[in-house]
């Protein structure tokens, strides 16, 4: 049996009713507010318009704790949980990982955007049941030697071996 959820009061009633959120751009849009009954977690969210249909902007945080550091982090596998005991098991949701630049970051909350009831992606991880996208081969160099020396050291970190040892290496989007 999963958790129980109690809807509770929602982010929007307390910015109207107390001007609490009143700097905040979209917590103050927050109009839905849940509990879960093993007092874990708390969920809030709001209804978006887009062009794909209603979009529900949803906020999964860890009930009890305020950190930005990670300490109040979610596994994957409980933000699933927490996903289709709300929103459905047939609900697809993301999680984004925004440009630096509109990166906000001021505690641990975890946000997903659960799409309407039939949309999928254009693309999928599942070979049978999701659409798939043309791979395209970026190939590999012709010298691999420093890759095969860059794949040696690295199992060797994993052994043990001091950080001073290792070479840098370049990431694929400053090549």
């Amino acid at each position: 049996m999963g958790r129980i959820w109690k809807e509770t009061i929602s982010p929007a009633y307390l910015n109207k009713a107390m001007g609490v959120y009143a700097e905040s751009t979209w917590m103050k849009q927050m109009d839905r507010c849940w509990d879960s009954d093993d007092g874990m977690y708390q969920v809030c969210s709001r209804l978006l318009r887009t062009k794909q249909g209603n979009v529900e902007h949803a906020t999964i945080k860890r009930l009890g704790t305020f950190s930005a550091d990670g300490s109040a982090d979610i596994p994957w596998n409980e933000k699933m949980k927490i996903k289709d005991e709300l929103f459905g098991e047939n609900r697809l949701a993301i999680e984004i990982f925004p440009k630096r630049k509109n990166l906000v970051d001021v505690m641990d909350i975890y946000h997903l955007w659960v799409f309407p009831k039939d949309f999928d992606l254009p693309f999928g991880i599942h070979p049978i049941r999701d659409e798939q996208a043309t791979p395209v081969h970026r190939g590999t160099p012709n010298d691999i030697s420093k890759l095969i020396k860059n794949t040696q050291e690295m199992i060797e970190l994993r052994k043990g071996v001091s950080n001073d040892q290792r070479e840098e290496v370049t990431c694929p989007e400053q090549l």
